[in-house]
């Protein structure tokens, strides 16, 4: 069997698996990555030629799904398309412009006051136009040079429609300095000037005479007053410029001109990372670039249930929903069987591909039996790239240890799946603690789950119960379990053999399949077993769906959940736990209130359920959950300012360890 080595060093095969974990770490300015990528890239699903198609599209996957990937793939595709001689089947037109913009990035958005729309409209438009300038130099590059004396003398048409496109570069330069006027105010006075004089004047006069012995006296008295003041105020004008949706596409639309665009692609990445509210507001944006005659076209990523576009956008009318989970893949297939082998062959090419890319060695040098390595990861996977990055880098890890630099074995690729397992539990359960970022009730409802499975198990011990089904309208009691991957919806409009109702089919994580000795089956007749229907099991957890049902209360002591009738004795409901006498909490105020998005949540989970001994470090949260470090170190120092988590520097490295703010202080 070869050692694991590429070009005299090993390296080269843990930076293929660590490419599988995100793609956002690559810079757009690397052009040497970005081509390795179009060499990696596995379009399995066939979504590529329609993302670089003039259709405005919603991506929608759970996270780790490749949304990011794809857009990236297609961006490359939009700088190809400027190439000489470029061939166009099954990619984009030539000279299409593409920009991508990753919203979990753009701080603009996030500092904008609530209620100031114009504000959170321009603070958008300036992200749009801040990737348009510096997207057209790294696709003609011709616009960043000087044109020379031969260039002048034999392409002067070229040159011309260079120094055009230049202009407008330089209008949109102009506009996001000075803005575009939109609102004159007079503000307060400048300078102030006041002056006032008076006079006042007294007259009196006495007079009299004497005549045949006739005296008459008369008297006449006058007094004047006057005042004058004057007052002079100055005043200035103080303009608001702010950009709006119009300015934007009148400029794309001379750039399509001038520059002989055949389109625009907006790639817009991480809608999901924006709270609810500014979903919404930034809906009413999106719904203005829709169906426009500038040749501008949407492509929106989201994560699954995790959106909200409000009413003003209507899905298959004004975008076009295209979806990369697992249980779209099963539709595509047609039946589960079928599936399950696209996803064996989804996993090798995924693998395969990187080893290509990255010079390694074949897969059958790097994993010791490779047909069952292959079969067991596309079963932890279940369609994640992520997540398959994280069991093959866990188990390349565990390999390599003391040197052993021999092929990747079967208990490695155990240790994989049980790691990435591991992480996705924790981080519900971390989540879930106190009720912080999910109500406390889905730790009650995984166990209830979990507890019906195991029963299934024990009563045919040569069965599998690794599925299970629910009616449909118990779905979104599950979505936070798929959100976490401890669940994964394979297929909606199933029935049982017995019962004709329409039900979802879910599948446990293998990871947890295996932990807890519940075997995995991909027969139908043994899946679609009537006992397998675990609706019961759900009916307790009901009435925080919207459904009614009694009232319960939590233990936050040993975090049972207990129903209003298990609490009556006698007629009298306890009010502590029968089990350690703990005081009860109602969990009618458990209700989740959304104020974390789901990036948000899982970093909580993962932090909340680490002690000081894990010495979890800002990337493995990254890494775990599928953000960048930066928000991992920011998102972090909130979360301790309010105390929900604790942080202090590791004595041995210039780093920080996160832990739950519950672990107790050495020697204390």
């Amino acid at each position: 069997m070869a050692s694991i080595k590429v070009r005299g060093s090993s390296g080269d095969i843990g930076e293929a698996f660590n490419s599988m974990l995100r793609t956002d770490y690559i810079s757009l300015n690397d052009t040497e990555k970005l081509s390795l990528l179009s060499q990696y890239y596995i379009d399995y699903f066939g979504v590529l030629p329609d993302v670089l198609s003039d259709t405005d599209q919603l991506i929608v996957g759970r996270r780790g799904t490749g949304k990011t990937t794809l857009l990236y793939r297609a961006l490359v595709g939009c700088y190809q398309s400027w190439a000489k001689n470029y061939n166009p089947a099954g990619g984009a037109k030539p000279r299409t412009l593409g920009i991508y913009i990753d919203l979990s990035k753009c701080q603009y958005i996030e500092d904008v006051e609530a209620g100031d729309f114009a504000a959170f409209e321009h603070a958008f438009v300036n992200e749009v136009c801040d990737c348009i300038g510096e997207q057209l130099i790294r696709f003609w590059p011709a616009l960043a040079e000087e044109p020379g004396v031969f260039q002048r003398l034999f392409k002067a048409a070229e040159v011309k429609q260079i120094a055009e496109v230049r202009q407008i570069l330089d209008r949109i330069g102009k506009t996001l300095r000075e803005g575009v006027p939109r609102v004159t105010d007079k503000s307060a006075p400048a300078t102030a000037k006041e002056s006032s004089s008076s006079t006042r004047g007294r007259s009196a006069e006495v007079n009299g005479t004497l005549e045949n012995a006739k005296a008459t006296i008369g008297a006449k008295a006058a007094e004047t007053s006057q005042n004058t003041s004057a007052n002079e105020h100055t005043y200035s004008t103080q303009t608001t410029y702010r950009l709006t949706i119009a300015d934007v596409l009148q400029l794309l639309d001379e750039l399509r001109l001038k520059a002989e665009l055949s389109a625009t692609y907006l790639f817009i990445d991480e809608f999901s990372a924006l709270s609810s509210d500014l979903q919404r507001r930034f809906s009413t944006l999106l719904k203005k670039l829709l169906g426009t005659h500038a040749g501008v076209f949407i492509k929106l990523c989201a994560i699954t249930d995790k959106y909200t576009l409000g009413s003003s956008i209507i899905l298959q009318r004004d975008l076009f929903e295209l979806s990369l989970d697992l249980d779209a893949f099963v539709e595509r297939a047609g039946t589960l069987k079928e599936a399950h082998d696209g996803l064996r062959d989804f996993s090798r090419q995924i693998i395969e591909s990187r080893f290509i890319a990255y010079g390694c060695p074949n897969a059958s040098e790097v994993f010791d039996d490779v047909e069952e390595a292959y079969t067991a990861l596309s079963r932890s996977s279940m369609g994640v790239p992520r997540t398959l990055g994280i069991v093959l880098k866990q188990a390349y890890s565990r390999a390599r240890q003391g040197n052993r630099q021999k092929a990747i074995r079967k208990t490695d690729i155990s240790y994989g799946i049980r790691y990435a397992s591991s992480a996705y539990l924790n981080q519900l359960l971390g989540a879930a603690r106190d009720g912080v970022a999910v109500p406390a009730f889905y730790t009650e409802m995984w166990s209830a789950l979990l507890s019906r499975a195991q029963s299934e198990r024990s009563k045919s011990p040569d069965g599998d119960a690794s599925h299970f089904m629910v009616l449909e309208k118990n779905d979104k009691m599950l979505s936070v379990l798929n959100m976490f991957f401890l669940v994964h919806l394979v297929t909606k409009g199933r029935t049982t053999k017995k019962d004709k109702a329409t039900r979802s089919l879910y599948c446990f994580d293998y990871g947890i399949c295996e932990e807890n000795n519940l075997g995995f089956s991909t027969d139908k007749n043994v899946i679609r077993q009537q006992r397998f229907a675990y609706d019961e099991a759900l009916e307790k957890f009901q009435r925080y769906f919207g459904t009614p049902a009694e009232e319960t209360f939590r233990c936050p002591m040993c975090n049972t959940v207990y129903g209003e009738a298990e609490l009556k004795v006698s007629g009298i409901r306890l009010t502590f736990c029968p089990r350690d006498k703990t005081d009860l909490v109602s969990l009618s105020s458990d209700i989740p209130k959304s104020q974390y998005t789901e990036e948000e949540t899982k970093i909580i989970g993962t932090i909340r359920s680490a002690s000081r001994g894990d010495e979890i470090f800002a990337r493995r949260i990254a890494d775990d959950v599928g953000c960048y470090v930066q928000k991992v170190a920011k998102f972090g120092e909130r979360l301790e300012k309010i105390g929900l988590v604790a942080r202090e520097r590791h004595p041995g490295e210039n780093k920080l360890v996160y832990f739950s703010i519950n672990d107790p202080i050495p020697g204390e």
